[in-house]
């Protein structure tokens, strides 16, 4: 069965940010808005205390924090708090690792750019 590429990049996408290795006081919820051969949106909650694994991003990627905030770690940019209303952007290929520090949930709107068809 072949795979497409967003297939790819969405499950790379969400294994980087709910990895095994990654502390989880509660799970992450993750809820699919939008997925097509473009662009992939997905809504997650960050429990307090998660820490996922470091990756390279797979896709251009936004992150839009739509409730609480989290910290980013980027590879060569240092550490970013990124609040409600705030986005991050990583490149293709950046290596960055996501984290929620604070005392509450953090639910975020992820847009992945899948590039032309």
């Amino acid at each position: 069965m072949r795979r497409s590429a967003g297939a790819i990049i969405v499950t790379a996408v969400s294994t980087a940010l709910i990895a095994p290795g990654a502390s989880r006081s509660a799970e992450v919820q993750e809820r699919r808005v939008l997925d097509n051969e473009r662009v992939a949106v997905y809504e997650y909650v960050f429990p307090v205390g998660f820490r996922g694994d470091e990756h390279a991003a797979v896709a251009d990627e936004f992150a839009y924090v739509l409730e609480g905030e989290f910290t980013v770690v980027t590879r060569g940019r240092g550490k970013q708090v990124v609040r409600r209303g705030e986005v991050e952007y990583a490149s293709k290929g950046m290596v960055h690792t996501s984290l929620n520090e604070s005392t509450t949930p953090a639910r975020v709107l992820v847009v992945l750019l899948k590039g032309k068809p």
